[in-house]
């Protein structure tokens, strides 16, 4: 059954995604901060809801919103990860759609929890392969192309994830949706699974020529994705174009948790503003004050040498 979800417009005319395509070829989409990259997935999710199952793998919690208005469940990441991946199990199994929510979880804890439940839909037995939309927002903390901060053996583990999840999933019905801000700092490997494109605004040179090289443009093509405004892409594959087609994405009908920052004016200052300001509440003292361990430093990392943040 061929199924065409609307994306928004292309030049005056419907942009539409064929969801069956998809499900056969996967979708990378990619923008910086600012470029509406999360209002495009959740317009795709909420235009697919009704045809296919969806999970979504969200770091900051802006997708659970889509439960009040299409039944979505919400799974807290904060479990074991014997039960997440019991959970994602079941979830195949009965054919619901839900949003794991990674909020308030620091990084190593979010990449766990992800890889626990991305292996516990992976591992499913074959009479529960039915197609499921597995979209993964900030992608590259999953798949990082370099180690961060955080363990070998969690990035191990997220990265085996994530890489079954756009190698080997199609065979068993999971077709990878991942989006990132920075597609230099997304492993290659998983990158390079997805036959879609969706390419949004990007300023750095060495995130143009990754998105060149992907799309099969020349260095020069690439710096349309300067130009680009907020919610304007380049799309390219087998499920929405054969050519790059830039589309300006459609309206969404529910809204993120967490907005983008808007100009508020200040409030009159009080008379007493130091008083308020350097006067403690006494429950200033009986709060458990927590402090982070830092980080194990990377074998073989030079002493007082950066390492780029994930």
């Amino acid at each position: 059954m061929q199924v065409g979800i609307d994306m928004g417009l292309a030049s005056g005319s419907p942009a539409t995604l064929d969801i069956e395509e998809l499900l056969a070829t996967r979708l990378l989409v990619q923008g910086n901060s600012g470029s509406g990259k999360s209002h495009l997935l959740r317009r795709l999710l909420e235009q697919s809801a009704q045809w296919v199952q969806q999970v979504i793998i969200d770091p900051e919690g802006d997708f659970v919103t889509l439960s009040d208005r299409f039944g979505h469940v919400v799974v807290d990441g904060e479990r074991t990860e014997a039960e997440l991946a019991g959970i994602a199990n079941r979830i195949r199994q009965h054919r619901v759609s839900c949003v794991l929510t990674l909020e308030g979880l620091d990084l190593e804890d979010q990449m766990r929890a992800a890889a626990a439940f991305l292996n516990g839909m992976f591992d499913a037995d074959r009479e529960y392969w039915y197609p499921v939309l597995v979209v993964v927002d900030e992608a590259q903390m999953f798949a990082p192309s370099v180690g961060g901060d955080v363990s070998e053996d969690a990035r191990k583990m997220s990265l085996g994830a994530m890489t079954n999840l756009m190698c080997r999933g199609r065979k068993r019905g999971l077709a990878g949706v991942i989006a990132t801000q920075r597609l230099a700092k997304l492993a290659k490997n998983v990158a390079a699974e997805a036959s879609n494109f969706l390419m949004g605004r990007t300023f750095l040179d060495i995130d143009m020529a990754r998105a060149a090289d992907l799309l099969g443009m020349d260095r020069r093509q690439a710096e349309m994705f300067r130009d680009l405004k907020r919610g304007n892409f380049v799309a390219l594959g087998p499920a929405l174009s054969r050519r790059p087609l830039p589309i300006q994405i459609g309206a969404v009908e529910t809204s993120a948790r967490s907005s983008s920052p808007k100009l508020m004016p200040l409030p009159d200052a009080p008379q007493d503003v130091e008083d308020l300001i350097f006067t403690p509440d006494p429950e200033e003292f009986q709060r458990p004050t927590v402090r982070r361990a830092a980080p194990t430093p990377r074998r073989g990392a030079r002493a007082g040498a950066g390492i780029p943040p994930v």
